[in-house]
């Protein structure tokens, strides 16, 4: 791969946050497919070389996620008329990577962010964006292994879990909270004020935890 087609998939998905940001998320629709497919597109040898290229040591997951501004998302307890907490940033990438196994997955989670905010303006089609949206979650968490970022693995749970509390499965979306809360407490325990900052939000989730029918 070229470094033209890289700068290529770069300039791509940062167009699919100016879109987030403005809030116009059918175009942001538009760009992540457009990006995915262009990342498609490489023939395998490409891929391979791709997937060798040299990456600066700080273009891992979690710190492209630490390139975004901070949301305005606050930690206060959730209220019954506070919509739970979804991670809604999208995530840029730093010019400097050049590594396949980092840019698929972040362009899956944009593309699936898209789809989920979608999700919450078009009423008569939310089921059909929000399935969709947790597809592209799910691609985007089992493409790589991605247990040394706590961060991403985060965000991906978070909304993943969401989707599930918004089509009606309490029993995986309290299941998921309290894997979600034992990463929270991970990055709260080894002082990782920054990763914390993005994701201070979650703890209005909390009290959203249903309670699930006892077995007979």
């Amino acid at each position: 791969m070229t470094i033209s087609s890289i700068q290529t998939v770069i300039d791509m998905n940062q167009q699919t946050i100016d879109h987030l940001e403005a809030q116009d998320y059918y175009r942001a629709v538009a760009s992540a497919s457009s990006a995915l497919q262009h990342l498609g597109n490489i023939t395998a040898t490409q891929q391979d070389r791709f997937l060798q290229a040299s990456t600066s040591p700080a273009s891992s997951f979690d710190q492209c996620i630490l390139l975004t501004r901070i949301a305005e998302n606050d930690d206060t307890p959730h209220q019954d008329d506070s919509p739970p907490f979804i991670y809604s940033d999208a995530i840029p990438l730093a010019p400097t990577v050049t590594n396949y196994a980092i840019v698929a997955p972040v362009l899956m989670f944009n593309a699936a962010l898209a789809h989920h905010l979608i999700a919450k303006q078009d009423k008569e089609r939310s089921i059909q964006y929000l399935y969709r949206a947790k597809q592209l979650y799910t691609l985007a968490y089992n493409s790589q292994d991605i247990q040394q970022n706590p961060l991403f693995q985060f965000v991906l749970y978070n909304n993943t879990a969401l989707i599930d509390l918004q089509i009606g499965n309490t029993e995986s979306w309290n299941a998921s909270i309290f894997y979600l809360l034992s990463i929270y407490m991970i990055l709260v325990d080894q002082g990782r004020s920054s990763h914390l900052r993005h994701i201070r939000g979650f703890l209005r989730n909390l009290p959203v935890a249903t309670p699930t029918a006892p077995a007979a």
